[in-house]
């Protein structure tokens, strides 16, 4: 194997004429760069926008949420309240009731989730961080004040500057329809906006945030929970905690961490990257068959060399594997070029964010570099190599005749 590499090492970096070969051996080993730095740069922008979402869910998203396996809305004594609050390594705990209402803000009207939260809940979430306008002030007992997600916001018109501008909400009462009196089958409420969240479209174009006491009344509860969200100062701790508050509630309900709470969304990013992988996969293998013909011409080129090789003694296997390593030190230099390319490129867009974002929560373009996705695309490109390389060289005994 060491004289294979040596003559194959010859071969790629003997100084010699242009010729054709070395142009095609040439645009090989640039097509393995630019792709490998391609899917380094696209797969660091993914989990990039990755980390960026789900950062802005944890500012919104308990790191634990309970919530009942049958029914929207749950009742739970206080002694089981009690009980999860003195589990070993969880912090506080906010109770929480959602439902579906009518806004109204002046002329604009639309549908929004109303969520009313415990006097705890920026505690348990990172709520404060998100707030771009205004602050997160759930009122006192005189105003009920409301945080108001940004889409939702925007399409109301709400004016943060106007302290006496309500919003009006419209939610069905519970119980029976009264046909002979329809007021009485509406409950109204108002609430004056104190600010504006920006979390995720589909979270900041529906909520709106309110005490809890103002949520129960709203829409007819008492002393039901439609969750209960949990904080837990340490990440490690979370799958602990959450064996051990199933193991304390039952079958009954069910406890979702982050992933959970928001795992159709991390699918779809999962599924992304997977395809955009394989495209990029797909198109470096294309690119790639360069190298075919790079190695059928080299091998005609040195018939003559292949002859004296084998009447030196050289075996069959020897002389495949000469053009073999030929094939697989384009597409390491490629490769290692590409990886180099795509690494220094991220490197410099996270401490010097070039490309910038407009109206967006953050300024630049975020990027983060994971060494998986390094080690999976040096490996992919090194299958990449060897499948390419062996297609003209498992023929090289059909092609080339040997003299004794």
């Amino acid at each position: 194997m060491r004289l294979s590499l040596v003559i194959a090492f010859r071969y790629v970096f003997s100084k010699k004429k242009t010729n054709a070969i070395n142009i095609i051996s040439g645009i090989t080993m640039a097509a393995f760069a630019i792709g490998t730095a391609a899917m380094i740069i696209v797969l660091s922008a993914l989990n990039g926008f990755e980390s960026t979402l789900s950062n802005l869910f944890t500012a919104f998203d308990p790191a634990l949420k309970i919530e009942s396996v049958k029914g929207k809305t749950f009742n739970l004594d206080a002694k089981k309240r009690n009980a999860i609050q003195s589990i070993n390594g969880v912090g506080m705990v906010a109770g929480v009731i959602e439902d579906i209402a009518v806004v109204r803000y002046g002329e604009s009207q639309e549908i929004a989730c109303i969520k009313g939260v415990s006097e705890n809940y920026n505690l348990v979430t990172s709520i404060d961080s998100t707030m771009v306008e205004g602050s997160f002030n759930l009122g006192n007992s005189q105003v009920t004040g409301a945080a108001v997600g940004y889409e939702l916001a925007e399409k109301l018109g709400i004016n943060l500057d106007n302290p006496i501008s309500f919003i009006t909400i419209y939610a069905p009462s519970r119980g029976e329809y009264s046909a002979s009196n329809p007021e009485s089958n509406v409950v109204t409420d108002r609430v004056l906006p104190s600010g504006k969240f920006f979390v995720q479209e589909d979270i900041d174009s529906r909520y709106i945030l309110v005490s809890l006491p103002f949520a129960r009344n709203l829409f007819g509860y008492k002393t039901e929970f439609s969750a209960l969200e949990l904080s837990v100062p340490l990440k490690e701790n979370i799958p602990l905690v959450k064996t051990r508050i199933e193991k304390l509630l039952g079958k009954s309900f069910k406890v979702k961490d982050q992933y959970e709470q928001k795992e159709s969304i991390y699918k779809i990013f999962e599924s992304e990257k997977l395809a955009i992988f394989a495209i990029l996969s797909f198109i470096m293998l294309i690119a790639a068959f360069n190298m075919a013909g790079a190695l059928t011409m080299l091998i005609i080129e040195k018939e003559k060399d292949i002859i004296i090789l084998r009447n030196i003694g050289l075996t069959d296997h020897k002389i495949k594997q000469v053009f073999l390593s030929v094939g697989m030190i384009i597409a390491l230099i490629g490769c290692v070029s590409g990886l180099i390319i795509g690494g220094v490129t991220c490197w410099l867009q996270m401490q010097f964010g070039f490309i910038k974002l407009e109206n967006s929560v953050v300024d630049y373009y975020p990027v983060t570099i994971r060494a998986f996705d390094f080690i999976i695309v040096r490996v992919i490109a090194t299958i990449i190599g060897v499948l390419t390389s062996w297609i003209p060289v498992r023929k090289l005994n059909a092609g080339i005749k040997f003299d004794v």
